[in-house]
């Protein structure tokens, strides 16, 4: 039940935070995208989230992550509890963003990597 209501709640939020985190994004000027270290650019993101036990959760991370607009792809493993993200060719994603995202479907992440 606390994990419905918990679902419920980050799902409202969604729908009023949602283009909030977009426009956060976009708001990032083009200096801070071309200082970034090597590193934070990768197409590839990896997350390991916590307390991701089922479909449904995989479904509604991976259905927060693709509101993104760098966002190219994404897989969601439950068994490993990670989530694999694909950055659009030319675009960037921060850590920043993708954590954000993934507490407001109802998460924690507790790892980032990136390739």
């Amino acid at each position: 039940m606390k994990k419905l209501l918990t679902l419920i709640i980050a799902s409202v939020g969604l729908v009023f935070v949602g283009p909030a985190l977009a426009e956060e994004a976009e708001s990032r000027s083009a200096a801070e995208i071309v200082s970034a270290e090597p590193e934070k650019t990768g197409r590839i993101i990896q997350a390991s989230v916590d307390g991701m036990h089922c479909e449904n959760c995989a479904d509604s991370i991976s259905k927060v992550i693709l509101r993104e607009e760098a966002v190219e792809a994404v897989e969601v493993s439950v068994e490993a509890k990670v989530v694999t993200i694909t950055v659009k060719e030319g675009m960037s994603l921060s850590d920043e963003v993708v954590e954000k995202a993934i507490f407001w479907a109802g998460y924690d992440i507790a790892e980032i990597t990136r390739a």
